[in-house]
């Protein structure tokens, strides 16, 4: 065996002293070149933490005294086996500095990741000498000023380069074009203008192109249908382009992921988008696109998220969509589309989202919606849908979202529903929907919106009332009757209550004191009677008040004044007796009060913000005095002037007591 120490011996010793002279140029070569990159990258800490940051703490320059790899174990850097630096990821540090000159020693990068770490200033030129980059990931920052495509010509090895969500301006750079290796581009995100560069259709390899979120303009180049080997492009948002999109992008054969939405597309979708054979998602929202659904995007037969949503789209959705087996969103809101929602969609064993609210569907959902147990959410509000609520909508116990609203849907929830825990929202109003409301929906522990308004709902609220979650019970304009559960006071989390135009009768219970982050009640139009209670003052949060158009019979408690940002308070078209309380006067937010056609007495309290109203809010309350009046009777209701009555008789009653027992 020939080892290196025998090799040495055999060797004459001129040669000998050269190899030693040669190894050590070597190594102090390497040693120097490690030393250069630890003090390049203290430069970069020196340049990019800026004042009020204290990130990259671990970079320490007394660590070259230890070993000339000490840099290699910083923080976000990576080595070779000469210690140098080949990876350098920093990531999320709040670094409010600039790149310097300096990164250009960094001469084996091969990986450069400055990702959301709030760096700023342009991109320095001296990256032009990072040649040997692969992968180059500036995105999430505020780099600024016109992008330097020079810094990019020679680096002939880059597949990726990303430099979304930055404030880069100009025109979009050409240079990239020349990059044959060059797998994905993403510019999105800045305030590049100007048109897309025709030169873009050169790209070889290029398999993400993303663009969006600029300030592009002019016709898409039809020429980019020749990228053959584009999965990912992403144009839309912000851009303002002329014209449509273009029909030979019907020869992207190997893309994936089409979006162009928000960018102000005008025209028909081109029926060879159709031949899209690899598509999964079709994004085109938030345009201007006209006309019919192409039967041929039928042929879309891998596509799993369809949004075209708030277009000018009309017609009927295609029978040849029967095909669309692996859709799991649906979003077709906002356009003008009619007919029938086929039945054929309840077939679809992936549909997870079905959303086509506001547009002029008619006829009934189908009966099967939901079947496949996977549905998440359904908001076909805003259409002519009639019949009743398919009953497997939360077969698979995954719905969430329930939107319904303004349709004519009669007939009664179905019992599933019910028991549907999943579900957060719930919102069916300004239907025609009878019976009762079913007792489950007031126990979700995940619900958090419950509106029923509009309907023809009867019968009484359950008993049993929980939720933690629930922030928004509205179950105005029904047939309500009963009382209003006590249990209601458990919604410790609720923010809008309203009960109004329904049947409820008893009084207001004492339990809504819990409901701290109430900020709107509105009971008005019912029959209740009794007291307002005093403890609705707990409730700090509240901002609409409105009790009108009932019986309340008791007198109007002063503490509703501690209420500091409250706004409009209706009481009126009750019972309510005695004075108003002089401490209103100090509710300086209040800027709707309304206390007609009760049976207030006593004098108007002159120094409050009465005299900032009109003489309306009092109407119909004769017994009121105005301030000037010499005599000013006080009425009470019954019960309290009984009640007074009682305590003086036993007042009388006790000082004749006293004056019999000292007398004796």
């Amino acid at each position: 065996m020939i080892t290196q120490h025998s090799v040495f011996i055999n060797l004459p010793k001129t040669k000998m002293k050269l190899f030693y002279l040669i190894f050590l140029c070597l190594l102090s070569s390497s040693h120097a070149n490690s030393l250069s990159d630890f003090r390049a990258l203290m430069d970069l800490k020196a340049s990019m933490v800026g004042p009020s940051s204290s990130g990259l703490q671990d970079w320490f320059a007394n660590s070259s005294s230890s070993s000339p790899s000490a840099h290699c174990r910083f923080t976000g850097v990576k080595c070779d086996n000469n210690s140098r630096v080949v990876a350098l990821d920093i990531s999320n540090i709040p670094l409010f500095g600039i790149v310097p000159p300096e990164i250009g020693l960094l001469d084996k990068l091969v990986t450069l990741v400055l990702f959301s770490d709030n760096l700023t200033g342009p991109l320095p030129p001296e990256m032009s000498n990072l040649v040997l980059l692969k992968l180059i990931n500036i995105s999430y920052n505020l780099f600024n000023g016109d992008f330097p495509g020079e810094i990019v010509v020679n680096m002939k090895d880059l597949e990726v380069f990303d430099a979304y969500n930055n404030n880069f301006t100009g025109s979009l750079p050409t240079e990239f074009v020349s990059l044959n290796n060059l797998k994905s581009l993403s510019l999105g995100g800045n305030y590049f203008s100007g048109e897309i560069p025709e030169a873009y259709s050169r790209f070889l390899a290029l398999e993400t192109l993303a663009l969006q979120g600029n300030s592009l303009q002019g016709l898409i180049p039809p020429s980019l249908s020749r990228l053959s080997t584009l999965q990912i492009l992403r144009l839309g948002y912000f851009n303002m382009f002329l014209g449509g999109i273009p029909p030979e992008f019907g020869f992207l054969s190997s893309l994936r992921l089409l979006d162009i939405g928000g960018a102000n597309l005008t025209g028909e979708i081109p029926a060879s988008l159709g031949n899209l054979k690899l598509l999964h998602t079709l994004f085109l929202q938030s345009n201007f696109l006209t006309g019919k659904l192409p039967p041929e995007l039928s042929g879309l037969v891998s596509l799993m998220i369809l949004d075209l949503s708030l277009n000018q789209l009309t017609g009927e959705i295609p029978l040849s969509f029967v095909a669309l087996n692996n859709l799991t969103t649906i979003n077709l809101f906002h356009n003008q589309f009619v007919g029938p929602v086929p039945d054929f969609i309840s077939d679809y064993p992936n549909l997870e989202s079905l959303a086509i609210w506001d547009n002029n569907f008619s006829f009934e959902l189908p009966s099967a919606l939901g079947s496949n147990g996977n549905l998440k959410q359904v908001d076909v509000s805003g259409n002519h849908l009639t019949g009743v609520i398919p009953k497997h909508l939360c077969k698979g116990g995954r719905l969430m979202f329930l939107i319904l609203m303004q349709n004519y849907f009669t007939g009664s929830i179905p019992n599933e529903l019910g028991n549907c825990k999943s579900l957060i929202r719930i919102q069916i109003q300004n239907n025609f929907f009878n019976g009762s409301i079913p007792a489950g929906f007031f126990n979700m522990p995940a619900l958090e919106i419950l509106e029923l308004n509009g309907n023809n709902f009867s019968g009484e609220l359950p008993v049993d009332i929980s939720g933690n979650k629930f922030q928004s019970l509205v179950i105005k304009n029904n047939m309500i009757s009963g009382k209003i559960p006590p249990a209601i006071g458990n919604l410790v989390k609720l923010e809008r209550l309203e009960l109004q135009v329904n049947n409820f009768s008893g009084g207001v219970p004492e339990e809504i004191s819990n409901l701290r982050m109430l900020m709107t009640i509105n009971i008005s139009a019912n029959n209740l009677t009794g007291d307002i209670p005093a403890s609705i003052a707990r409730c700090t949060k509240l901002i609409y008040i409105d009790l009108s158009r009932n019986r309340l019979n008791s007198e109007l408690p002063s503490q509703l004044s501690m209420l500091p940002d409250l706004s409009v308070l209706n009481l009126s078209q009750n019972r309510l007796s005695g004075e108003i309380p002089r401490e209103l006067a100090y509710m300086k937010g209040l800027t709707i009060l309304d206390l007609s056609y009760n049976n207030f007495s006593g004098r108007i309290p002159v120094d409050w913000q009465l005299k900032g109203f009109s003489d309306e809010i009092l109407a119909g309350n004769p017994n009121l005095c105005t301030p000037d009046k010499m005599n000013c009777p006080l009425v009470t209701n019954s019960s309290n002037a009984s009640h007074r009555t009682i305590t003086f008789n036993l007042f009388i009653i006790l000082i004749i007591l006293v004056f019999v027992l000292y007398s004796w």
